[in-house]
């Protein structure tokens, strides 16, 4: 990798070499005496060399680093849970009269807000959904809070009321939107809006309303498929192959499909899980069991390295094994028996460190124990769908999940551990389908927000967060229905074999990343000034060379700005070099060095300071185990006798 640091004067490209080597000296013969990991050197401790006067090209090796044991850290930082509306987005600037929204937000990036060529997990996520109304329009908004219409695509045809898949599907470095039609086809848009394909129709492998499309590397080729009910299209919208058994739906008696991929038996292929069958990428089935067909989730229930399926259709839920034999079924409480039940979750509710399941109904949410027996119900109200599905999250990071659900009049949050009531927001209303609230950083606070769907009182969506925001980090992404935290990478690409989620977190619509864990780990960035040549001084030059390490015992994966700052003999101060490593940083490495140049006024400088990330200034945009070692003081009066 080659990065070019911007700067004010001069600085050399520095070409990474992450291969552990011994720093040298900026002086000719490499023999200065400095000590590379002091606070200073004085000038008395500077032993000159002799002529000729040159700082020569050099490098400093990347290399390990000692990692600091308070960045492994058991238990979890626990936060406060104050909810308050963060902002909304319930009017529009283009066709006005589209405003409800009646599927779950979906999270990416489409911008390239940091300016560094491509829209990634650096950038600030923006929300996707499909306003219903006057007309269906595909709307993409910043999620930073000032409602900007990124995207306003019209004349799409899609489903009003259906959801959104969002992934690189052509490899093009870009997030794209795949969204289902009126007419039971797939349409795909690139992040400027441009139809990329329109398939075949698809109508007896989807139900027409309220279809969730899913987007998976079938065959690990680095070419990812779409999914929507028991159809699988290729990544430029050609049919691969259609199902026969079901297609995530409840048979008729309700709206939509929920199906998607994931490597049920283990084997390292995903295969297509629908309520009563699994397919191949052709759509050949591998098994179906003869059950009425329905809206399935995925977790580890017995402890196996395999997965079973939770399947909620006609007011219950039933739990099957990896081949689709049934191992338990229960009715949902406050469920129709003709078709009440939406799509279920899993998660760890209750803090034992074993995944349970839930569902709502038309009068309840409930979860349930892998032995389908009901854990604790709530009080809610969905009589006019009775199948909205639900979210997790550990809010305040004390190891127990919260279930987030929303049904016609309120936005609830619930304790995982009994269902007591956490949050009852009457600033929602929704007359519901298969929607549920995402929830991701969807202003690159660092902070988790809830994101949910409103229609009637309320319209467009609204996104709250934490008053005090003291809510634990989320991804910035949330792509699909489906969603599992390892179905998408954070920059918006598709893994071509990706981790079982299950192995790692074990639940399914989940932004809980630290689930599972016990713990938690964290950074520790710090910088370093190796090294500075002032052989030239003479001529007003000096080179400088800074280090970038990780102390912590978790890789650094965004945008990191280092600096070199100058401290002038009047007392002013300016950067006079600057590189952004848009590269990881890993866990226990010290990235190779950058140089820079100063190449006139050395000799007005008395100080430099290398930092990272803001220095030692409590401006960092990182979360550290230590703040304080972001920066390194070099030098006084550098150059002297000049």
């Amino acid at each position: 990798m080659r990065i070019c640091p911007a700067l004010l004067l001069l600085v050399a490209c520095s070409d990474y070499n992450l291969e552990a080597g011994k720093p040298g000296s900026g002086d000719e013969e490499g023999e200065t005496g400095f000590d590379p990991n002091s606070e200073n050197e004085s000038e008395d401790d500077y032993e000159e060399d002799t002529d000729p006067r040159v700082c020569e090209e050099r490098t400093i090796e990347g290399r390990d680093v000692t990692q600091t044991d308070e960045c492994e850290v058991e238990g979890l930082p626990v936060g406060s849970f104050t909810p308050i509306v963060e902002w909304t987005k319930a009017t529009w600037s283009v066709q006005s009269g589209s405003s409800q929204v009646m599927m779950m937000p979906a999270v990416g990036s489409f911008n390239d807000d940091d300016g560094d060529g491509d829209a990634d997990e650096n950038d600030i996520p923006d929300v996707v959904v499909v306003t219903y109304g006057s007309e269906d329009v595909i709307r993409v908004v910043s999620g930073d809070g000032s409602g900007t219409e990124i995207l306003n695509i019209r004349n799409s045809g899609v489903q009003g009321q259906g959801g959104v898949a969002l992934g690189d599907i052509d490899n093009d470095g870009w997030t794209d939107i795949v969204a289902p039609t009126n007419s039971r086809t797939l349409v795909a848009y690139d992040r400027n809006g441009t139809r990329m394909w329109v398939s075949a129709n698809l109508s007896s492998a989807m139900y027409g309303t309220s279809d969730n499309p899913a987007i998976a590397d079938l065959n690990g080729d680095g070419e990812p498929e779409v999914i929507c009910g028991s159809a699988i299209v290729s990544n430029t919208g050609a049919t691969l192959g259609v199902g026969r058994a079901g297609i995530a739906n409840v048979e008729g008696n309700n709206v939509g499909t929920t199906s998607f991929a994931y490597d049920i038996d283990n084997d390292g292929v995903q295969e297509v899980v629908v309520g009563n069958a699994l397919y191949k990428r052709n759509g050949t089935a591998i098994w179906t069991n003869g059950q009425s067909d329905g809206y399935p989730a995925v977790g580890n229930f017995d402890g196996d390295d395999k997965g079973e399926i939770v399947v909620t259709v006609g007011g219950r839920i039933r739990l099957q094994d990896d081949d689709g034999t049934v191992l338990c079924s229960a009715a949902i409480p406050g469920a129709d028996s003709a078709y009440y039940g939406g799509p279920p979750t899993v998660a760890d509710f209750d803090g034992d460190g074993d995944a349970e399941f839930a569902a709502a109904a038309g009068s309840r949410y409930s979860v349930f124990d892998e032995n389908c027996r009901v854990i604790w119900q709530a009080v809610t109200q969905d009589a006019s769908s009775g199948n909205t599905g639900s979210s997790v999250f550990d809010f305040e990071g004390d190891g127990v999940a919260e279930a987030v659900y929303a049904d016609e009049t309120r936005l609830w949050v619930f304790a995982g551990p009994d269902g007591a009531v956490k949050l009852e927001s009457r600033e929602h209303s929704n007359a519901t389908w298969l929607e549920y609230p995402a929830i991701a950083d969807v202003d690159a606070d660092g902070h988790a927000e809830i994101i949910v769907a409103n229609t009637g009182a309320y319209s467009g969506f609204t996104v709250f967060g934490d008053a005090a925001d003291s809510w634990r980090s989320a991804r910035r992404v949330w792509n699909q229905h489906a969603y599992t935290i390892t179905n998408v990478n954070d920059d918006g690409s598709i893994p071509a074999t990706p981790a079982r989620n299950l192995e790692t977190y074990n639940n399914f619509r989940s932004g809980d990343i630290y689930a599972g864990l016990g713990g938690y780990t964290l950074p520790d960035l710090a910088a370093i000034i190796e090294d500075v040549c002032r052989d030239e001084c003479e001529t007003d030059r000096l080179v400088a060379w800074v280090s970038v390490m990780n102390h912590g015992y978790e890789d650094v994966t965004q945008d990191v700005l280092v600096e070199l700052v100058a401290t002038y003999d009047d007392g002013s101060e300016a950067v006079i070099g600057s590189t952004v490593v848009t590269d990881t940083i890993p866990a226990g490495r010290a990235l190779e060095a950058f140089e820079y140049t100063v190449e006139s006024g050395a000799g007005e400088i008395t100080k430099l300071v290398g930092r990272v990330d803001g220095g030692n200034s409590g401006t960092s945009s990182l979360a550290e185990c230590i703040e304080d070692n972001n920066q390194d003081r070099w030098g006084e009066d550098l150059c002297p006798d000049r």
